[in-house]
């Protein structure tokens, strides 16, 4: 479970046992951002000066970066399968819990007041909010896709169910203009809709392995806006990155030698999208792009 806390694509915030870290590209060397943690994290986010866990019994632990400051509190329900920092349209910023116990929980940050709470018929695994703040996309254990409006008010309005493909969905994620989101999927598709088409589905992309080894766990647009690339882990040693001007060229990428399968336990790109970051049980695996590439992109692979 890797991320990027800002800006500075120097700094990657990593879940390394009991402690998350921040470890700096340039020096090559680690902070502890939270230590010893009381359970065992497995999901983390970081955005707009915060750093959150989430553990097994509905644990939060959220910091403020650049300071001491840090809460922990249960926010209810069963596992927290993610979290999510983002920046509502007032500034306020809010903090949005997946839990399994069907629901996805918004907190005002810092002080954990319990702003909404929103009931699915579904364990709850992912949630992708715009970049303008204006949309909600919520996936979890069904093939049902629900999309949200985010008012100025702070409601959040459902607008539209999509169906993915046959099984449950664990990632989703919006591209830098706000109008298109993608969704990864258990039986190895990535799928991809135009908010300003929802009747139809944009692109429907096979993860490489054709197995339970390609079950697609994390999906990622670029959001550096002159970089329109696409990226989705397989639940063991493959990822691919996509052309997100069309969808139509696809790139897989091996990242254990062969006859070996390896775990992938997160993905992001850097801020300026001249990285992908792949997280694995050993460590972390920086894989940068060839934007000159790119440009000329489906003649020349990216990595």
């Amino acid at each position: 479970m890797i991320a990027f806390p800002g800006k500075d694509r120097r700094e990657i915030v990593a879940i390394y046992q009991n402690n998350v870290y921040q470890y700096n590209l340039a020096r090559k060397s680690a902070t502890v951002a939270l230590k010893d943690i009381a359970f065992s994290p497995n999901a983390v986010t970081c955005g707009h000066g915060y750093l959150a866990v989430g553990g097994q019994r509905s644990q939060v632990i959220i910091r403020q970066l650049g300071s001491n400051w840090v809460a922990q509190t249960a926010v209810g329900g069963a596992i927290n399968n993610s979290l999510l920092l983002h920046k509502h349209q007032n500034d306020q910023v809010r903090l949005l819990v997946c839990n399994n116990d069907q629901s996805l929980k918004v907190f005002s940050v810092p002080n954990m007041n319990l702003l909404s709470t929103l009931s699915f018929s579904h364990a709850v695994n992912n949630v992708g909010v715009s970049p303008d703040g204006s949309l909600m996309a919520v996936v979890g254990d069904s093939s049902q896709v629900l999309v949200h409006s985010i008012t100025s008010s702070g409601e959040y309005k459902r607008i539209g169910a999509l169906t993915a493909v046959k099984d449950a969905a664990f990632s989703c994620s919006w591209d830098s203009s706000s109008t298109r989101f993608a969704v990864a999927c258990q039986d190895g598709y990535v799928c991809v809709w135009d908010i300003r088409h929802l009747g139809r589905k944009l692109a429907q992309i096979p993860s490489f392995q054709r197995s339970q080894k390609g079950a697609c766990r994390v999906v990622k647009f670029s959001q550096t806006n002159s970089v329109d690339l696409l990226v989705f882990s397989e639940h063991t040693t493959y990822f691919n990155i996509v052309d997100a001007r069309a969808f139509d060229v696809q790139q897989s990428v091996r990242v254990a030698p062969a006859g070996v399968d390896l775990h992938l336990s997160g993905l992001a790109f850097s801020p300026d999208s001249d990285s992908v970051f792949v997280g694995v049980e050993q460590g972390i695996l920086e894989y940068p792009i060839d934007l000159m590439s790119r440009r000329c992109f489906p003649t020349g692979s990216l990595i």
